[in-house]
């Protein structure tokens, strides 16, 4: 049999017997140059490593954001506002009032004080002024009220919203003071606002359930200064975001986990003034009956695949990291392995940033921030453990016989020494669609520079439901190009 499937992304049914794929650690590629059922259509590549880049105070990663200019990389860990520079040393800069939850930073370039970077984390909001060093939290007196949990920037403005209230406000323009109590309300609906972005010159103001969008029209009419923002007729809309932090700019628009008066937890991209689902059946059974409020998400670029990574604290026992890549719109799952207690748990990675000509991410418990790299195959010196669940392969629930399953392997990457020096790969399979599995089967994938090597299982018995499922351990470019197997049918 030919190429039959094995290679694949996530894909998990409520029930399993109807499908009980799995993808986990890799990331799907596709060949445009080749035809439906030609070999290596459809390979699986490794998800990038882990490399530590700098050490901050040990705790959460709250918030990054990379300056403009790119020489400053604002970090938040704890209570703690960090500069980092371009050798990725830290600096401390302030303080905040608060040492756990998301933040939010922006940053703008202002008449009086030149590049400024502006930060919120609920209860307050704070300013650094990159020339003379100056970190401060802005007093109650400064705009129409005190806090706010999001902020972004358009038009010289820095913007942000009120924390449990329809409302937003701005800066003065070109200034990172907010001298006049002026502000807008979101209130097309009676749902709360929840977050907002700034996309292509307009404000989206996500509320719980709808969404609605604003855009400058100035802020001086008839001689009195006004709020300078106004609805754009025509841009309402009936679903809202179910996690503040989980809206992430993608491609030329934003992702969120949506929320609507029927439900949530479905993933939605806005393209113009549309939502529009991306989340599959399976992404959203995985969600099911699960606390999703505290999601939160961030982007990033791996050879050309835009990555929108959300992760989900609460699902589960251990959370769930799942990643949409928006080249083969297709889901995979991104995940940390602890093996002292061999189990999966949510990424690493709390928040991330471009910076440096790397991709930055944060921990959510040790205060390191690493590069996101490709050809790091390892957490920061932890095992990644990869998995790929293939679908059920069945004929009408007779009898198959297989004598031989063969996965073509980038052979020949083994290291030199250590862990990977003589990479292995390990087959199970199930019988009963998914409910039990066989014992681990190892074969070797090749040593480096053995680039004939096949990774080859024979005599692996009979079935009327077979699914097989292929895990790496090894530290090595784990490459799957195709799978052929071996097979006949039986007489029942």
């Amino acid at each position: 049999m030919a190429d039959f499937g094995f290679v694949g992304t996530s894909y998990t049914a409520p029930s399993i017997y109807q499908d009980d794929q799995e993808c986990i650690n890799f990331f799907a590629e596709i060949d445009p140059t080749k035809q439906q059922g030609e070999r290596g259509i459809v390979a699986l590549y490794p998800t990038p490593g882990l490399q530590l880049q700098t050490q901050l105070v040990p705790s959460e990663v709250r918030g990054l954001h990379t300056m403009s200019g790119e020489q400053i990389l604002i970090a938040v860990a704890g209570n703690i506002v960090y500069q980092v520079n371009t050798s990725m040393v830290a600096t401390q800069i302030g303080t905040l009032t608060t040492s756990t939850g998301q933040v939010s930073i922006s940053d703008n370039i202002t008449n009086a004080d030149g590049l400024i970077a502006y930060i919120v984390d609920g209860p307050n909001r704070y300013t650094w002024v990159v020339a003379t060093n100056t970190f401060a939290q802005l007093p109650s007196t400064d705009g129409p009220w005190q806090g706010a949990t999001v902020v972004d920037v358009i038009d010289n403005y820095n913007i942000y919203n009120e924390p449990n209230s329809q409302n937003w406000a701005c800066t003065d323009l070109g200034s990172r003071l907010s001298t006049q109590a002026l502000y807008g309300t979101s209130d097309g609906s009676s749902d709360l606002l929840v977050t907002l972005i700034a996309d292509r010159r307009q404000v989206y103001l996500l509320g719980e359930t709808t969404t609605e969008v604003w855009t400058d029209v100035g802020n001086v009419i008839a001689g009195i200064t006004t709020f300078p923002f106004q609805r754009v007729p025509g841009t309402f809309s009936q679903s809202g975001i179910g996690a503040r932090f989980s809206l992430a700019r993608f491609a030329d628009s934003f992702v969120c986990v949506a929320k609507d008066t029927r439900g949530d937890s479905t993933i939605e991209m806005m393209q113009g003034y549309t939502w529009v689902k991306i989340s599959t059946h399976a992404v959203e059974q995985s969600l099911m009956n699960q606390v999703t409020s505290d999601a939160f998400a961030y982007t990033y670029q791996i050879e050309g695949h835009e990555m929108y990574v959300c992760t989900f604290p609460s699902v589960g026992e251990h959370g769930l990291t799942w990643v949409y890549d928006g080249s083969t719109k297709s889901w995979h799952k991104w995940l940390y392995w602890d093996s002292a207690n061999a189990v999966y748990k949510r990424h690493r990675s709390n928040c991330g940033a471009y910076f440096n000509n790397m991709y930055i991410v944060g921990d959510y418990e040790n205060g390191k921030l690493y590069s996101v790299e490709n050809d790091v195959y390892t957490d920061d010196g932890a095992t990644i453990r990869r998995l790929r669940r293939a679908k059920h392969l069945t004929t009408d629930l007779q009898r198959q016989y297989f004598e031989e399953f063969q996965i073509q392997f980038q052979p020949g990457v083994g290291l030199n020494v250590g862990q990977g020096q003589d990479p292995q790969a390990m087959l199970r399979w199930s019988n009963d669609g998914g409910s039990t599995w066989s014992n681990e089967h190892w074969v070797t994938i090749g040593k480096i520079g053995q680039y004939l090597n096949r990774a080859i299982w024979r005599r692996l018995g009979w079935s009327r439901d077979r699914i097989f499922e292929v895990v790496l351990t090894d530290p090595i470019k784990a490459v799957i190009v195709s799978a052929n197997l071996k097979s006949s049918a039986g007489d029942n």
